[in-house]
């Protein structure tokens, strides 16, 4: 398989500081950051990208730590999925992190893949995530080489999905990310991280580093769900996050619905905290029906996917409501 897909060559920074990466970054704006290399590493291969840097930030202590902040938890970006699914805060504050942290691709990868390179992961599907004799016997698409989007062809952008299997859980929590470059520090909530065009990404500026996601207190209970043809290893079909609120008394008084990997980005249920609050779980399910509008990004049906949003959030209300 090496010799198939062959690594290109590149140069490797290893700083061992936020402040030296970010200076690093500065002097090299064509370079790419790598942490577990999960994904950057098969589409280098893919030729999808070909930086002729790479800054690792594997040597940044940090970045993998956790704090308490203001009643909730500092996560560093370098944390691995392992490292968050074991921990006992998060098992004891944010059990739904633990959990979508724990569905991530397979444990080897999770040992390797981090949270920060989870929340910057790239928008896919059928026709992007290939080898490069595949997109060049297509042709490519636009977000690699060619002109138009083979997902939606008559559309105006891209329409890769979004599959970063914790941020649907961590749009709920209300969390936010930290930036640093060699001449700021930002904060941006989750849930404005990604745009619209598969094309843009999440929205990083030149020369940022993501170095921490800050979350608040614990808020509801939250129940998350994975749709994948496999147990492991794929990409999903299809996130679930629903989260239900409860007033002093025990009963239910709103919540929230998120879904992913329908698109370039993830959605909210318009509508969602009414049903809950009421307990309908069929009202709430169905309002998820209506708003889901799945992409052709898979193999699987996008009809058939759209179906089963009802499924998962019915599944997800039953474990939470009972």
């Amino acid at each position: 398989m090496s010799e198939m897909l062959p690594l290109p060559s590149f140069s490797l920074l290893q700083p061992e500081s936020v402040e030296e990466c970010t200076a690093l970054l500065a002097e090299h704006p064509g370079a790419k950051l790598v942490a577990g290399g999960t994904d950057l590493i098969p589409s280098m291969k893919y030729g999808i990208f070909s930086p002729q840097t790479l800054i690792s930030t594997q040597g940044i202590a940090a970045l993998k730590s956790i704090e308490e902040v203001d009643g909730g938890l500092a996560l560093g970006a370098s944390l691995t999925h392992w490292d968050l699914q074991s921990n006992d805060s998060i098992l004891a504050l944010y059990p739904a992190l633990a959990t979508a942290c724990s569905q991530v691709a397979t444990p080897t990868l999770q040992a390797m893949g981090t949270l920060g390179g989870n929340l910057m992961l790239d928008t896919r599907c059928i026709w992007y995530n290939q080898s490069q004799f595949w997109r060049d016997a297509l042709g490519g698409c636009l977000k690699c080489e060619g002109k138009i989007c083979h997902v939606a062809p008559k559309g105006e952008g891209c329409y890769a999905a979004h599959s970063a299997d914790t941020v649907p859980v961590l749009q709920l929590l209300g969390a936010e990310v930290e930036f640093s470059s060699a001449t700021e520090t930002r904060r941006v909530p989750v849930a404005a991280l990604y745009s619209e065009d598969g094309l843009d990404g999440p929205k990083v500026r030149s020369g940022e580093l993501l170095t921490r996601v800050l979350l608040p207190a614990p808020r509801g209970a939250i129940c998350y769900r994975k749709l994948r043809s496999r147990g492991s290893i794929d990409y999903p079909l299809l996130l679930t996050a629903v989260r239900v609120d409860r007033d002093s008394n025990g009963k239910p008084s709103g919540g929230a619905i998120v879904l992913s990997a329908l698109g370039p980005a993830p959605i909210e249920i318009d509508g969602a905290a009414e049903a809950l609050a009421s307990g309908d779980i069929e009202g709430a399910a169905e309002l998820a029906f209506k708003q889901a509008l799945p992409l052709s990004t898979h193999n699987s049906a996008s009809t058939w996917r759209k179906k089963m949003v009802r499924v998962e959030v019915r599944r997800a209300l039953s474990e939470l409501l009972g």
